[in-house]
């Protein structure tokens, strides 16, 4: 058991220009400022001056969790977070991109609740955390690789259970509509992927093994409990997406440890692809594809859409 009543108490530190890593207590903050994102914005506050610029190596590059991550099933608290100084904004200012997926949860599960990368690497590496170990490994043999290459590469040498967050060759070239991909094709944007590229940071792969202490488990079961209740009882409108979101080749894609339910699904494609689908990624291109190609392909042609934005690491929206 690590941590005590949602947090594991500890924020990972990394200096990517000394290769040096440390660590400092959540309690610090969590005391007063709520949450991940409140716990970012004071990081930000201490240590981004306001002529910092967003691509600059002082720029502080904060993955963060909340305290109910990882706690409970069912509360819809895996959500994550990637804050810092935007380079999409004008002028360039905090920001933030809120992920949903597994990445999150593994980070707590493996005994931090956030990861401050700062500084800048002679050469591309990634972060490898695990076993309350954390390291800086080389990735030039990353280098130019597609989002979602990197993350199955990453995968296979670190095994499936560990959990990726990277960026493709958009944000290398530090494209300001450049996207983070994780697990489960969990992607945020506010140009965060050319801050890791400005880092010459691809990936923070992480694989936990721990647990994270709640202070109230009989009321979170409860409330879990009438939540599904709520869900089963409430009337259910027509689909977002106006037709028919259970097809042959989709199945539910549930973020770990969310019993809230949604329709995000895997889709597979002719070619054999599987990726998220019944999302922003796919949605941006589906008015455009039923116009071109008609209702036969509404599925596919927006799949496969999405997915060249996913290798690349791009935004969908700013793409639309």
């Amino acid at each position: 058991m690590v941590g005590k009543y949602g947090y594991a108490d500890k924020i990972l530190r990394v200096d990517l220009s000394t290769g040096r890593t440390a660590t400092v207590s959540t309690l610090n903050y969590a005391d007063r400022f709520l949450g991940g994102r409140g716990i970012a914005a004071k990081i930000y506050w201490d240590e981004v001056a306001p002529e910092v610029e967003a691509l600059g190596p002082d720029n502080r590059l904060i993955f963060i969790t909340g305290p109910l991550a990882g706690v409970s099933p069912g509360v819809g608290a895996v959500r994550w977070l990637v804050c810092g100084k935007s380079p999409v904004t004008t002028p360039e200012q905090f920001s933030y991109c809120n992920l949903g997926g597994s990445w999150g949860t593994e980070l707590k599960c493996a005994g931090y609740d956030g990861v401050v990368v700062y500084g800048k690497a002679e050469k591309p590496v990634y972060i490898h955390i695990e076993g309350n170990k954390a390291e800086i490994k080389d990735a030039s043999h990353l280098r130019g690789k597609s989002a979602v290459e990197t993350r199955e590469i990453i995968k296979g040498q670190l095994g499936n259970q560990t959990r990726v967050v990277t960026t493709g060759p958009a944000g290398e070239h530090m494209s300001t509509i450049s996207t983070i991909l994780a697990d489960n094709d969990a992607s945020g944007s506010s140009g965060f992927g050319a801050v890791m590229g400005s880092k010459n940071l691809k990936a923070i792969a992480v694989r936990g093994t721990g647990k994270i202490a709640n202070a109230g488990r009989e009321k979170l079961t409860e409330l879990n409990r009438q939540i599904r209740q709520m869900r089963r009882t409430s009337p259910q409108g027509e689909s977002i997406w106006g037709r028919s979101v259970t097809p042959d080749k989709k199945k539910l894609d549930i973020c770990r440890g969310c019993s809230l339910g949604c329709e995000r699904n895997v889709y597979e494609s002719k070619d054999g692809r599987k990726g998220k689908f019944i999302c922003g990624q796919v949605g941006f291109y589906s008015g455009r594809a039923a116009r071109y190609y008609g209702d036969k392909d509404w599925q596919e042609v927006p799949f496969q859409a999405a997915m060249l934005a996913n290798d690349y690491g791009l935004d969908v929206f700013a793409i639309g």
